[in-house]
This record gives C-alpha cells, structure tokens and sequence, in this order.
C-alpha cells in the first residue's frame, strides 16, 4: 500500500507501507505517464519537477505493479527569482532579489528558485508563501560576516522591564549570526524540491575556536522561531557552519525525505534539533553528519524560567543515521522537559550512539523526560546502542563537585528526572561497545525501562572507553551493560551475544 504525505503544485511526497527500516528489500522503477522516472528502494520518495494542476499516473514496477492516479496541485501566483534581478551566477549577491520577491507575493503564491547558484546573506520567509528549489538549483550562505545580519538573542524593552527572545545558542538567549533561511512568527509554508541550501560552513572560519563568540555565535542553515505548519520536504541541506535544522518554539513540523550532510570533522553541525517544539513529524530523512543526527532540546535552566515549552509529542521514524555521534539524542539543554517520543523504523549506521539521554543536575525540576519509546531499529556497528547518563560533564561547571558527586546530595530545584523508557524489537550487529549504559543520579533514581524482543550482537573488536561523557569515567574493559541508580528495570527476554562481555552491578539477576 502506499499513501501519499504531501501534495503540492510540482510534485508528491509518498510512503510505501511497510514494517522495513528505512528502505525495503529490493529495488523498484517508477515510471509516471509510461516515462521512466527513477529507481529507488527507499520507503519514503520524493517525485518533483511535475506540472501545476496535472493529472499523472504513476506505475512502481517490482512493487507489486502498484499504480496511482494523482493530480498535483493548483497554482495561483507562480514567482520566479530571476524576474526580480537574481543572477544565479554564485557570485552576485541575490539577497534583495530573493527578498524582494518574497515580500511582494500575495498569499498563496510560490516562490521558485530555478536552475543556479545564489549568493545570499540571508532569506526571510513570509506566511502562506512556498519556497520552491528546482533541481540544480543552490542556495550559497555568505561567510563575510559583515554582510550576515545578527539575532539578538535577548532583546529587552525600553524601561528594561520586558523582553522576548529572537536566538538560542546551547539553550540560552544568545546573539548568533542571521541563518541562511530565517522565520519568525510565519505559518503555512512549505519549503521543497530537489535543490540544495549550502550554509558555505567550511569558509570563513567559522570551526576555528567554534565555541567562541566572534560577534555572535554561528549561524544555522535554517532556523525557525516561534512558527506553525512548516513542511520541509525533499531538499539538501549541506555545510552549515552549525546545526544544519534548528526549531524553536515551533510547533507542527513536517520533514520529509530531507538529505543533511556535514564535515565529518565539523563542529557541532547537528542534522535536526527541535527546541522546545511540538508535533513534529520526522520522516524518511538521512542524515550523515559531523555530530548529532537528531538532537531534541527544551533549553537550559534560565529558559525554564523565563518561558518553560517542553519538547513534546514528535515522532521520528523511516530514517537512516549514518554515522554521527548520536543517532537520536535528548538533552543535555532539556531544562523545559521532553515527553512524549516516539522513534520506530529507523536505520543506524556506523553512529557513535543509538539511543542517547544527557543531563546532569542544575537542568532543574522541570526538566523531566518521559515517555521515550523505541521500537523496530536496526543498528549496524552502533558503538553504544542505549546510553543515559545523568552525570553529563558540560558547561563552566561542568567538572565541579555539584555536577560530578557520586554521593547522595539534597534534591532541589535544580534536579532532573527521568522516567518510563520503553524499548522493543531492535536488531544490533557488531556492537563495538555497550548495548545498555544507564547511570542515574544517587538521589533521584532513573525509573521504569523496558527493553524486550531484542538482539544484542557484539564485536569481537571492541573499544575499551566509557560510553558516556562524564567525569569520573566508567573504564571497564569489554563493557556489556552497565546500570547505576535506577529502578523498575526490565530487560528478560532478549538475546545478547558475544565473547567476554563483562555485565556489572548485579545486572545477571535481571537478563
């Protein structure tokens, strides 16, 4: 079966129904109007450069001879960047064009970026105006930092008794450079095609001293604020000179089939990280990336007073992480709290981590993370599959007392809490590390995980290094599973293979 998940004016957005990760056994050819289109085993495909308010039959050969009927969408007011003086040549800068053209569209209209490369500091989106990138077209962020607009991260009023939030850099108010792609405030936009938002993140020295604030800190490829009903569907997004997505306050996302590449070597150029958001779908996207796939936030300790959205409700699913330090990440800026996560059918490759949970005390006595759901993942040569750690060594006070204590200290405002995990049905070959690491504070016990149907296969070539960020490390050699404070924990029934796997803390008692 397969059910569409996005319709617009060039193009559809389908899903093959299946229990699979990520991609399906064998390869199928699509065919639309008996013209060969392309050949794929992806779940999740994207089929664009189609014509406005167009019927189109479409045949899947290999797949059960499935055929649909499908007509793209109407058009109103069809804009082209290059009417309005954008060159394309990735020389000239095309800002003022690509703004211009959006800030004149009336409601409803599409803005399209044709074939080309363009030069811009940065575009910023209107509500009820699409963004469409045909194939081979790219969008080029400049690395001159004096043409790149600044968010003020904290802006106050003019008695300094008032102010709102315009950036987060790691979960403060802080001032960072303009995005390639800026929305504040927008609803019902769709952001989609075959082309390519280059954040140009490996000029400019943006990863010399990357946690240094130069000005402001490093832009994103794409940031959105406080924004409702954004789809961002098909398209590339590559070098960016930090995260690649970040969302923040948003709520009602949709991403599909997106493509998010980065430096294996660069700093802090997360694929996808939701801040504070909800219901957020994530799907059939893949990443490669130089740190986290995806990273879900809720901000640090001064977010939770000053305006306390958990991250909640945001599903993740048909995925591919490949490589990355994490695959899918909660934390450690979760002040605000996350519940409600759900992650199944994904595939994991060659990722630092499958699973992994960070915080630490001082997130505080919102920052409660529940519901966390798992199910039908593929790991291959994950190092660590599961790790939660509560110990996260971060920020200036990240190696003090307060933060690193073994010992039993006094709950207070500053404790976080985390509860009901529930994992099923994951297949891990080759693990180089650890299937479970779970360390929980002495006075506030991590609660309630379930891991079952399940298979654990170790390498034979492992790595002997503490699978958590912490100080203090747990160093042990040929570490199976590893859990410290924590309660109501359940992992009979799975299997766990591999040679001179050492289990610690009584953990025979509950396999």
């Amino acid at each position: 079966m397969i059910k569409v998940l996005l319709k617009t004016p060039f193009g559809f957005v389908l899903k093959i129904e299946s229990e699979n990760c990520y991609k399906l056994d064998n390869k199928y050819d699509i065919y639309i109007d008996d013209n060969y289109y392309t050949t794929s085993n992806k779940k999740i495909i994207s089929l664009f450069n189609l014509m406005p308010n167009t019927n189109y039959n479409i045949k899947f050969l290999g797949l059960n001879e499935e055929e649909l009927n499908l007509k793209t969408e109407d058009i109103n007011y069809l804009i082209n960047i290059k009417d309005y003086n954008a060159i394309g040549d990735g020389l000239c800068n095309d800002t003022s064009a690509i703004n211009t053209a959006i800030y004149i569209a009336p409601k409803g209209s599409v803005i399209i970026v044709p074939k080309g490369v363009y030069l811009v500091d940065q575009i910023l989106l209107r509500s009820d105006i699409d963004l469409y990138l045909e194939k081979g077209a790219k969008l080029l962020q400049s690395y001159n930092r004096k043409n790149l607009a600044i968010l003020k991260g904290y802006q106050k009023n003019y008695y300094h008794k008032d102010a709102f939030i315009n950036s987060s850099w790691e979960g403060n108010p802080l001032d960072s450079y303009c995005s390639l792609i800026f929305g504040k405030n927008i609803e019902n936009v769709r952001i989609y095609g075959d082309g390519i938002i280059d954040g140009n993140g490996e000029e400019g020295q943006w990863w010399l001293e990357p946690k240094v604030k130069k000005i402001a800190f490093r832009p994103r490829n794409i940031f959105l604020d406080s924004c409702n009903n954004i789809s961002l569907v098909s398209f590339i997004s590559e070098n960016s000179a930090a995260w690649n997505i970040h969302l923040f306050y948003c709520k009602n996302i949709y991403a599909y089939d997106l493509k998010i590449n980065s430096n294996p070597n660069s700093p802090n150029t997360d694929g996808f990280d939701p801040e504070s958001c909800s219901n957020v779908k994530i799907i059939g996207c893949h990443f490669k990336v130089g740190d986290d796939c995806i990273a879900i936030k809720s901000g640090k300790i001064f977010m939770s007073h000053f305006k306390p959205i958990p991250s909640t409700n945001i599903i993740i699913s048909d995925c591919f992480m490949e490589e990355g330090h994490g695959a899918i990440v909660i934390g450690s800026e979760i002040s605000c709290g996350v519940n409600n996560i759900e992650v199944c059918n994904c595939l994991f490759k060659k990722t630092d981590r499958g699973l992994r949970i960070k915080t630490r005390r001082g997130r505080g006595k919102l920052s409660i993370l529940d519901n966390i759901r798992f199910n039908n993942i593929e790991m291959d040569n994950v190092k660590h599959c599961f790790v939660i750690n509560m110990f996260y060594r971060c920020d200036p006070d990240g190696d003090s007392n307060y933060v690193k204590c073994k010992d039993v200290i006094p709950l207070d405002d500053r404790t976080p809490c985390i509860k009901n995990i529930f994992v099923s049905n994951i297949i891990a070959k080759e693990i180089t590390g650890t299937s479970l690491f779970i360390y929980g504070l002495p006075e506030k016990h991590i609660n309630n995980i379930i891991v079952k149907d399940s298979k654990f296969n170790y390498s034979k070539n492992r790595v002997n290094e503490c699978p958590a960020m912490m100080s203090d490390p747990v160093e042990i050699n040929n570490l199976g599973i590893f859990i410290e404070n924590a309660d109501n924990i359940d992992i009979k029934g799975n299997i766990f293979k591999g040679e001179n796997i050492n289990y610690i803390n009584g953990v025979e008692e509950i396999l």
